[in-house]
């Protein structure tokens, strides 16, 4: 049983046992397409379906361009994230989740089914590539593809991971199909697009909560109006999440502020004016990256545009999206 099947049992398995309303199913046409008859009270629907783990709000728009008006598409996951139902629900996009939420709504049928909580899915081995090490490792290739061609030597030193961890990490990147073999000594990366939207998806899940250090709030309010006025780099410091993309776009005004350091020290706290305040609007994360150079003010843009699709808020999204066209894009896309 492949994974689309085995999600569309387990939902389809939930709707009948909470409900009593019977949903059956079948591939159409060869087993290699996408295209699923869905069968509800004896209406026949044709979907393409989208097979995901995890839903995100922002991964909708790219969805939904897959919709032809012959063929519409479903989503069928093990998680669908509450702002994600909401906005496939706004644009006709049927879904059926794990835990047995759903949404069909067509000439056919209508359904929509909210509210049940999310499963415990079986934790599959983790892959190597993904484990918050990993991640960091996957990071630094990602901003640098070329990067991959180095030695493993040279990728530890660059990422500051174990040198034996560096092949795990490598194994589990051609394991995911995301490394291809030039020749007996070469290999770039591939897929590189996915590869972002796995790493998006585990440092959502794993690594980024594992950075947070602590809450604060400037205790000047002309200080804090005035924020973009603070030398970060002279504190070794910098910007993430909706101050950097302030800063890098002039598009978004920024309600939170997000600070990455190697380590807090008390002179960075007295100099900006940090007060410990669970309540308050400025987020301390740790630096997990190292990078040639001159330090910036913002952290690297592939990582702003993490943390800002991350928060599933339609004006941190748009920002993200033009800080992805303009400075990532054409490294992610070039495979």
């Amino acid at each position: 049983m492949n994974k689309k099947t085995a999600i569309l049992e387990q939902a389809t398995k939930a709707i009948l046992d909470k409900t009593g309303m019977q949903i059956t199913y079948k591939p159409h046409g060869k087993a290699s397409d996408s295209g699923y008859d869905i069968v509800f009270q004896n209406r026949d629907m044709l979907f393409l379906v989208e097979c995901k783990t995890y839903v995100q709000a922002y991964q909708v728009d790219e969805i939904a361009k897959k919709a032809t008006p012959v063929h519409p598409i479903m989503v069928i996951a093990e998680h669908i994230a509450a702002p994600a139902r909401e906005q496939l629900r706004k644009k006709g996009i049927a879904y059926l989740e794990a835990n047995g939420n759903a949404f069909i709504n067509n000439k056919q049928t209508t359904i929509f089914l909210d509210g049940n909580k999310p499963i415990k899915g079986t934790k599959p081995v983790a892959n190597r590539a993904f484990t918050k090490t990993g991640l960091k490792a996957v990071f630094h290739l990602l901003n640098d593809p070329a990067a991959i061609t180095r030695t493993y030597r040279q990728l530890a030193e660059e990422t500051k991971v174990a040198l034996g961890n560096v092949k795990y990490i490598m194994d589990g990147l051609e394991e995911a199909g995301f490394i291809l073999p030039l020749d007996k000594r070469n290999v770039a990366l591939k897929n590189k697009k996915a590869l972002l939207e796995r790493w998006i998806a585990g440092y959502r899940e794993t690594l980024k909560q594992d950075l947070y250090k602590k809450t604060f709030r400037i205790a000047k309010k002309e200080k804090r109006d005035h924020w973009r006025d603070i030398d970060v780099k002279e504190l070794n410091m910098q910007w993430g999440g909706e101050a950097a993309g302030e800063l890098m776009t002039n598009y978004l005004k920024a309600n939170e502020l997000t600070l990455y350091t190697p380590g807090f020290t008390a002179k960075q706290g007295s100099t900006i004016g940090l007060i410990p305040d669970k309540d308050g609007d400025v987020q301390l994360y740790e630096k997990f990256w190292h990078e040639p150079g001159e330090l910036q003010p913002t952290a690297p843009p592939l990582l702003v545009y993490a943390d800002l699709l991350i928060t599933d808020d339609p004006r941190c999204i748009e920002t993200a999206k033009l800080i992805y066209n303009t400075h990532l894009k054409v490294h992610i896309e070039a495979d």
